[in-house]
């Protein structure tokens, strides 16, 4: 059932790799939601940095008085943003390395399991550790993928979109 597919085709392979995704579908959300939380809290800084700078170091730099419960307000809540950004960030590559390791596994028992209902032709002709090495080594890059290389760029895209929106909202013209 797994090779019935033309690889070739991309619409195919993204089914293919839905169906294997789907019984993971909400821990795939949480992990899509924490990409979305961690990328919003390391957003946080440049909200705080504006009146760091207009409130305290410009003023300071003026000779006048600064409020030190301000600045510590300021720097405890630059402190809590980067917390809670390195914080969800983990959780949420601790959650989706999980569910791509799982998604991997399945697809590996899937295929062995389509390997033991060929006909012994099938293997006269192949090496079955050649067989085997490269189902290990292709569900490996598979996962692999899943974990690193899709998460870095869904949370590229959506650094890149939320900065945007960020430059735009404070300076349209600068930005």
């Amino acid at each position: 059932e797994i090779y019935r597919c033309d690889w070739s085709s991309d619409v195919c392979s993204s089914d293919l790799l839905w169906r294997f995704a789907r019984p993971y579908r909400w821990q795939l959300l949480i992990g899509f939601l924490l990409t979305l939380a961690s990328t919003a809290a390391t957003l946080v800084p440049p909200y705080l940095t504006i009146p760091l700078m207009d409130d305290v170091l410009i003023p300071f730099q003026n000779g006048q008085q600064i409020d030190a419960s301000y600045v510590m307000l300021l720097l405890g809540g630059l402190l809590g943003a980067g917390l809670l950004a390195w914080g969800l960030g983990w959780a949420r590559t601790w959650l989706l390395a999980l569910v791509s390791e799982r998604i991997a596994a399945d697809l590996r028992t899937s295929a062995f399991d389509h390997l033991l209902g060929l006909s012994l032709d099938y293997f006269g002709a192949k090496r079955t550790g050649d067989l085997m090495a490269r189902i290990g080594s292709e569900t490996d890059r598979l996962s692999v993928f899943l974990s690193l290389h899709a998460l870095d760029f869904l949370t590229d895209v959506l650094m890149l979109g939320m900065t945007s929106v960020i430059l735009f909202s404070i300076n349209p013209w600068l930005a």
